[in-house]
């Protein structure tokens, strides 16, 4: 999907490429150690972090696994964040439920 540069979208995009680099900081790693950690190249995850290339959300569960953190520790700071910057959350149409099944 493309975004312009003041879409909605694009915002929250930069807002998580800017948390993804905190967390990095926080962390301790460079670029280069995350990178390595994931297999990647330094120039995808500072990609990433100007909001040049979005990830999909097997790859952000590495991410975020590679920093020490997990998803809920992100959505929640992430969550915050757009809070404090006045960015609405999406609200849920329908109420989809899913049923959780049994994996065989």
């Amino acid at each position: 999907m493309k975004t312009s540069k003041t879409s909605p979208f694009n915002r929250e995009h930069q807002v998580l490429a800017a948390l993804l680099k905190d967390m990095r900081g926080v962390a301790g790693l460079t670029q280069e150690q995350l990178a390595e950690s994931l297999k990647w190249r330094q120039t995808d995850v500072s990609k990433v972090e100007r909001c040049a290339r979005l990830m999909g959300h097997v790859e952000l569960r590495h991410w975020v696994a590679a920093l020490n953190t997990d998803m809920i520790a992100l959505e929640l700071e992430f969550q915050d964040r757009l809070q404090r910057l006045g960015i609405a959350a999406p609200s849920p149409k329908g109420g989809l439920r899913l049923k959780r099944q049994k994996l065989r």
